[in-house]
C-alpha cells in the first residue's frame, strides 16, 4: 500500500547498505567491494492548467511493503547479477534487497547505469540497448478501472535512471522516480443545504462522483482526503474522454476531453451553483456522508448515524454571550462551522458486550482529583476551556443548569480526554474514556462535524424535551440499528445516562430523560449508567 497525497508531501525513503567486504578485500584499492546503497523518491506529477505549468506537484509517499525493481546496464548490456532485483521497503524506511547482496566495485560501477521502476513485477519488458529501456513496458502498461484506495498505486507506473555516486557518498544510487502515466484530478462541487429555517447558515458537504467513466470504462477514482480531490490515472500521449454524474441538489452530469504527457496532471473543477432547500427539524437523520434525511422520510438510509436533537447554533458564546466568549468556547474554536445543531447517537456506547458501566474506577473511599482539576493550574489551557465541576461554586453546586448553562458537552469531553491523555489522573475518567473511544472507533463521522462526545447536563435537558420525537425516529431504524432512549424516575437506580458534568470528585451528574437530572456515584462498583454520545454539525 502507498499513501497518495497532494502538494506538500515528499516521498524520501531511507537508505540501505549491503556490505560484502572482508579484511582481505579492504587491501585491494579501487576495486574493493564497498557498501551499496539506494534511496528512492518521487518527482511527482506536474500540474497544468489551460496548458500552462503550475506550482502544484502531486507526490507519493512510499510505505512499508512497497517494492521496486532494479536493473544494471553496462555498455548496452544487461548486468547479469542486477536484473530485475527486488527491493522492498521495511518498517524502518529501509529498502531490503531480495536474494544475494550486490557487491559494489568502484571501478566497474562507474560504467553502469542503474534503472528502477515501481511497482515491482515478475515479468518486465526491458531493453538495455534502447535509449529508454522501459519504453515498450510503458507502452503496454494497463491502468486498472478500479483505482480506489491502495489499488491506485498498482497502476501508478514510475521509472528512473541513475548512476552510482563517488566521493563521500560512494556506492549510493539515488532514484528520483518519474510518473509514466498521466493524472486527471477532479475537484467536485459542494452540496449546499440552504435551510429555510430563519437564522441558520448554509450547510456544505463535499460531493463524491456517483459514476465516473474514462474512455467509456466505468472507473473508481482515488480519493485524496488532504486535498479533497478525486484522482484517476490515464494513458499518456493519448486522447481521453471523461464523463460522470454526481448527486448535488439534484442529479447532475459532467464531461471533458483531453490529452496529457506522462508525468503531467490536470485539475478539472466542476462548478454547481444549485442549492438544496431544506427545513431542518428535530428527528431528522444525519448520515455518515454528512447528508441529512428528513424525519418524514418514508425510508431511512442504511448509513444513518444519528438523530437531530437540537436545531440552531449550539456554540456557548452564541447561546450564552454573558457567560462565555470566543476565547473559551472550545466548540467554536475547534469547529467554527458547526453552527446548525446537535445530533444524538443511535445507540449506546459499549465496552465489549456491556452497554452501560461506571464512569471511572476510583474507589469511593480514596479521594482523587476531578478530571477537570488539572485545568486550574495549566498555564497553556487555563482560560481556553471551561471547568466542569459544580462543586467549584458552593451556592450552585446542586444547580448545574445555572452553573454551566450552555451546551458544554464538547468542552467537557475535551477536558476529560486531555486529563486521561496526560494532564491528570486516568482513574478519574478511565471507564468513560474507554466507552467514548470505542464509540468513536465504531461509528465514523463525516468531516463536516465534531467527533462524538459525552453530553453535558444541559445537552441532556434538550434531548429530554424532544425524547418522544427522537425515539420515534430511532424506532424506524429497527432494534439492530437503533436503541430508543429510556426514561426513569429520579429515585430509580438503573438506566441513567452519564453526563460530562461533574458534581464533585466522587459523583457525576446523570440524566433520566423524563426523570430529569440527578447525581450518581461514579466509582467502580456503584450504580452503572449508559454512555450515549452526541455531536455538533
Amino acid at each position: 500500500m502507498k499513501i497518495y497525497n497532494n502538494l506538500s508531501i515528499c516521498a524520501l525513503a531511507g537508505l540501505l547498505a549491503f556490505t560484502s567486504c572482508t579484511k582481505e578485500d579492504s587491501m585491494e584499492g579501487s576495486s574493493v567491494a564497498q557498501s551499496f546503497q539506494i534511496s528512492v523518491s518521487d518527482m511527482g506529477f506536474q500540474g497544468i492548467s489551460d496548458g500552462r505549468a503550475v506550482d502544484e506537484n502531486y507526490k507519493t509517499t512510499f510505505v512499508k511493503g512497497d517494492a521496486i525493481g532494479m536493473y544494471g546496464v553496462e555498455n548496452g548490456q544487461l548486468v547479469e547479477e542486477i536484473s530485475n532485483r527486488k527491493f522492498t521497503l521495511n518498517e524502518k524506511g529501509v529498502w531490503d534487497l531480495d536474494g544475494n547482496p550486490i557487491e559494489y566495485d568502484s571501478e566497474r560501477f562507474k560504467n553502469i547505469t542503474f534503472y528502477a521502476y515501481y511497482p515491482y513485477q515478475e515479468n518486465v519488458v526491458f531493453n538495455p540497448a534502447a535509449e529508454d529501456p522501459f519504453a515498450e513496458f510503458v507502452s503496454s502498461w494497463e491502468i486498472a478501472a478500479d483505482q480506489g484506495s491502495s489499488k491506485y498505486t498498482k497502476s501508478d507506473l514510475m521509472t528512473s535512471a541513475s548512476q552510482a555516486e563517488d566521493g563521500r557518498l560512494q556506492g549510493k544510487v539515488t532514484f528520483a522516480m518519474e510518473h509514466r502515466m498521466a493524472l486527471a484530478v477532479f475537484k467536485m462541487p459542494n452540496l449546499v443545504y440552504d435551510f429555510t429555517n430563519g437564522g441558520l447558515d448554509d450547510y456544505s458537504l463535499n460531493v463524491a462522483p456517483k459514476e465516473l467513466f474514462i474512455n467509456d470504462v466505468k472507473t473508481t477514482p482515488y480519493y485524496d482526503a488532504a486535498s479533497g480531490t478525486y484522482m484517476a490515472l490515464v494513458k499518456p500521449e493519448a486522447d481521453y474522454s471523461i464523463s460522470g454524474t454526481y448527486q448535488g441538489a439534484k442529479e447532475m452530469s459532467f464531461s471533458a476531453t483531453g490529452s496529457l504527457a506522462g508525468g503531467k496532471a490536470k485539475m478539472y473543477t466542476i462548478n454547481d451553483a444549485n442549492k438544496l432547500d431544506y427545513t431542518l427539524q428535530i428527528g431528522d437523520y444525519l448520515c455518515a456522508d454528512g447528508n441529512l434525511v428528513s424525519v418524514d422520510a418514508a425510508t431511512v438510509p442504511d448509513n444513518a448515524i444519528g438523530v437531530v436533537c437540537y436545531v440552531g447554533n449550539p456554540q456557548p458564546h452564541v447561546t450564552h454571550p454573558d457567560n462565555y466568549t470566543e476565547t473559551n468556547d472550545a466548540l467554536y474554536r475547534d469547529y467554527p462551522n458547526c453552527v446548525h445543531g446537535l445530533v444524538l447517537s443511535l445507540k449506546d456506547a459499549r465496552d465489549g458486550k456491556w452497554t452501560g458501566g461506571a464512569f471511572n474506577s476510583t474507589s469511593s473511599s480514596t479521594r482523587s482529583p476531578a478530571y477537570c482539576d488539572w485545568l486550574a493550574s495549566d498555564e497553556e489551557w487555563n482560560g481556553l476551556l471551561v471547568p466542569c465541576n459544580t462543586e467549584a461554586n458552593g451556592a450552585l453546586k446542586n444547580d448545574p443548569e445555572s452553573m454551566f448553562p450552555a451546551f458544554l458537552g464538547y468542552n467537557n469531553t475535551l477536558v476529560m480526554t486531555m486529563c486521561y491523555e496526560g494532564k491528570g489522573p486516568q482513574n478519574s475518567c478511565n471507564n468513560a474514556y474507554t466507552y467514548l473511544m470505542n464509540y468513536r472507533n465504531e461509528v465514523a463521522v463525516p468531516s463536516s462535524v465534531t467527533p462524538w462526545y459525552i453530553p453535558s447536563v444541559v445537552c441532556w435537558n434538550e434531548v429530554a424535551k424532544s425524547s418522544s420525537v427522537i425515539n420515534k425516529s430511532i424506532s424506524k431504524l429497527g432494534e439492530d440499528k437503533g436503541e430508543e432512549l429510556v426514561s426513569v424516575s429520579s429515585g430509580t437506580a438503573k438506566n441513567r445516562y452519564w453526563t460530562s458534568t461533574q458534581r464533585n470528585w466522587a459523583t457525576q451528574w446523570t440524566h433520566g430523560i423524563d426523570g430529569g437530572r440527578y447525581t450518581q456515584a461514579s466509582n467502580k462498583g456503584s450504580l452503572a449508567g449508559h454512555f450515549r454520545m452526541m455531536l455538533a454539525f
